[in-house]
């Protein structure tokens, strides 16, 4: 399911920025975000709200703002997304409208994880706001094992993740960046000099 909604933002309010990682599950994302994060102190992470269970260490507000099916769906009924759709096995996640136009009127800097689909849809909105960072695999068997060290899924959903990353990755040049996890170090400090190369960009000088 995937859905839209028109919000009308006061662009010229907008100071701060959106940076997103995009890619296809498995490819790194949680683990560039983490590591670029405890680099760059004044980024945070954008919650996204989801029906999925936190995971370890995940905390509410701060990791996502995790939610029942059925308030899920009532906040769809109030408008309340840019964009929401089920990524696996009924799993809902959704970026909340006000949320993120609150964070940039403030001036934040943020980083989140999204799909090719709702960065799309927040660009649309927020077209001088969003950076969109492709993190790419160095190949669909990398990915596949990646997939597969994780032992959380059965040979079904692997097979369905897959699917889903040759759809993904040809989008790749809808993003303002592409990197490739080969080596995570490597990648992290390619994305942190993106960051602070865009801010930069962007900060007035004396």
């Amino acid at each position: 399911m995937n859905d839209t909604h028109s919000h009308n933002a006061p662009a010229q309010d907008l100071r701060g920025l959106l940076f997103v990682l995009v890619g296809p599950s498995g490819v790194g994302k949680n683990a560039i975000i983490d590591r670029v994060l405890a680099r760059l102190p004044y980024l945070r992470r954008m919650p996204t709200a989801t029906t999925r269970a936190p995971r370890p260490n995940e905390r509410e507000g701060h990791d996502h703002f995790f939610v029942s099916h059925q308030r899920f769906q009532e906040m769809i009924a109030d408008g309340a997304f840019i964009e929401y759709q089920e990524v696996h096995n009924g799993k809902f996640y959704g970026v909340l409208y006000g949320i993120l136009y609150q964070a940039l009127r403030e001036g934040a800097y943020l980083l989140a994880d999204i799909d090719i689909r709702g960065a799309a849809a927040i660009r649309a909105i927020f077209p001088n706001n969003l950076i969109a960072i492709f993190v790419l695999p160095p190949n669909l068997e990398t990915l596949r094992e990646r997939l597969a060290q994780r032992g959380n899924m059965d040979a079904a959903e692997l097979e369905e993740r897959l699917k889903r990353a040759q759809e993904e990755i040809p989008r790749a040049a809808e993003c303002n960046y592409r990197v490739v996890n080969d080596q995570l170090d490597r990648c992290v400090d390619e994305v942190v000099s993106i960051i602070t190369a865009e801010i930069a960009a962007r900060t007035p000088t004396k």
